[in-house]
C-alpha cells in the first residue's frame, strides 16, 4: 500500500442515526484543533463517535453495522474526497443474526473533487473506469472492498491515519503475554529485515508494546517519550514494559527512588499521562486524533503540559477534542471552538461569535456558562 501520504484532514462530517432519530448538523472542521464545548448530553461524544465510526467503517472488516446514514469530507494531499453511505435492516426475509437485525449498505457514494468514483444503490453499483463489477458484498463498504486498487491507495492510507485515543481501557487491562509477543515477534522481523523502518508502521499497537519498540529501536522517539514524562515526574527514573506472569499480561512499569512499579501500582493520572504522552510522540506527521474528555483522571500539572503538547509540540496533527476543564477550554483559541447544542434530536453546532459569548478570550468560557445558566440549561 502507498505510504506516501502527507497531508490528511477531515473537513466535515454530518450524520443521522434512523433507529433514534438523532441529527447531526453538517459540522465543520479547524485544520489544526477543534474543541467541541457544550453541556454533558448535548452531542460532543456523538460527533466523536461518528468520525471515528465512519472512518473504521470504511477501511475494516467485522465493523457492526448501524442503521445510520452519513456523510464526511476528507482533504488528502488537496485531494478533495466526500464519502456517503446509508445502512438500513436487510429486507431480505429481515434476516436475524445471533438475535440482532441484520444490516448492509443500501446506499453509498464516493467523490473525489466532485466527480463520482463510485455509487452504490442497493445491489447495483457503478465504478468509474470499470465497465464490469463484481456483486458487492452487503456488509462492507466499498472503499474496504476495493482498498488492494491501487486506485484507492491514497484514500485507504489517509483514512488510516485516524487515531481514537482511549487511555481506559489499556490503562485498565494492559495487553496479555500472547498478544503482546506475537506483535514484538511481528515488529522484530520488520525491522530485522527492512533498512532505515520508519516507526509509524507500528504507530496503531497498542501503548505497551509501542513503549517497548521505541525504547529497544528508536531511542530519539523513547528520549522524548521519558523527558516530557520526567518533566511532570521528576522521580521517574525510567519507563519499561515488563510482565505480570500471574496475569500473563504486560504492562508499563517506572522505576522510582530505584524500586520498580507495575502499572497497577502507578497512580491513574501519572499513568495516564504516560499514556497520553506516548500515543503524541508516536504519532506519524498529519494524523487525525479524536480524543473525548481529554481531561478525565488527569491532574492539573498533567493537563498543563499535554495542553502544551497539543498546542505546540503536535501542531501537525489535527485534533477534535470535547472537554469540559476550563484550563483547557481556556488554553484553546475561542475561534477553535464548536459550541454544541441539541435542540429536540437534532445536535447543531455554532461558532463563538455567531452564539455571542463576547470577544475577551479569558471572558469566553465564562459568558458561555452564564449563557447557559441564564438558558436553564444549568442547574
Amino acid at each position: 500500500m502507498n505510504e506516501g501520504v502527507n497531508y490528511v484532514k477531515i473537513q466535515w462530517i454530518e450524520f443521522e442515526n434512523l433507529k433514534t432519530g438523532l441529527k447531526i448538523e453538517k459540522i465543520y472542521f479547524n485544520n489544526d484543533i477543534t474543541l467541541l464545548v457544550g453541556l454533558s448530553g448535548a452531542g460532543k461524544t456523538q460527533i466523536l463517535n461518528v468520525a471515528g465510526y465512519s472512518l473504521n467503517l470504511a477501511v475494516h472488516k467485522n465493523v457492526i453495522l448501524r442503521p445510520y446514514r452519513a456523510g464526511i469530507g476528507i482533504l488528502i494531499d488537496e485531494e478533495e474526497y466526500e464519502w456517503f453511505y446509508e445502512i438500513n435492516k436487510i429486507n431480505e426475509n429481515e434476516l436475524v443474526i445471533n438475535g440482532e437485525s441484520k444490516y448492509g449498505f443500501s446506499f453509498e457514494k464516493l467523490t473525489k473533487n466532485k466527480e463520482v468514483v463510485f455509487e452504490r444503490r442497493n445491489t447495483e453499483v457503478t465504478v468509474m473506469g470499470y465497465d464490469k463489477v463484481p456483486q458487492p458484498k452487503k456488509d462492507e463498504s466499498l472503499i474496504l472492498q476495493y482498498s488492494e486498487d491501487k486506485n484507492f491507495d491514497k484514500l485507504v492510507s489517509g483514512i488510516n491515519k485516524l487515531y481514537v485515543v482511549e487511555t481506559e481501557p489499556a490503562v485498565r487491562d494492559g495487553i496479555t503475554s500472547k498478544s503482546f509477543s506475537w506483535l514484538k515477534s511481528k515488529a522484530i522481523d520488520i525491522i530485522n529485515s527492512e533498512k532505515q523502518v520508519k516507526f509509524k508502521i507500528f504507530s496503531h499497537f497498542p501503548v505497551a508494546i509501542k513503549l517497548y519498540i521505541a525504547k529497544n529501536y528508536y531511542s530519539e522517539i523513547y528520549n522524548k517519550i521519558f523527558n516530557a514524562v520526567k518533566e511532570l515526574f521528576i522521580e521517574i527514573e525510567d519507563i519499561n514494559v515488563e510482565e505480570d506472569s500471574a496475569r500473563e499480561v504486560y504492562l508499563v512499569s517506572i522505576q522510582v527512588y530505584g524500586k520498580k512499579l507495575l502499572q497497577d501500582d502507578i497512580s491513574s493520572g501519572m499513568l495516564k499521562t504516560i499514556y497520553y504522552i506516548t500515543e503524541l510522540f508516536t504519532m506519524p506527521r498529519n494524523s487525525l486524533v479524536l480524543i473525548d474528555e481529554f481531561e478525565n483522571g488527569l491532574g492539573v500539572n498533567c493537563i498543563d503540559l499535554l495542553s502544551e503538547l497539543i498546542l505546540s509540540e503536535r501542531n501537525d496533527l489535527q485534533f477534535i477534542i470535547t472537554s469540559h476543564h476550563p484550563k483547557i477550554v481556556n488554553a484553546i483559541d475561542k475561534d477553535k471552538w464548536k459550541i454544541i447544542d441539541r435542540d429536540g434530536c437534532i445536535v447543531k453546532n455554532s461558532s463563538s461569535i455567531t452564539y455571542g459569548i463576547g470577544n475577551s478570550q479569558h471572558d469566553a468560557y465564562f459568558n458561555l456558562i452564564n449563557r447557559w445558566e441564564f438558558e436553564g440549561k444549568i442547574l
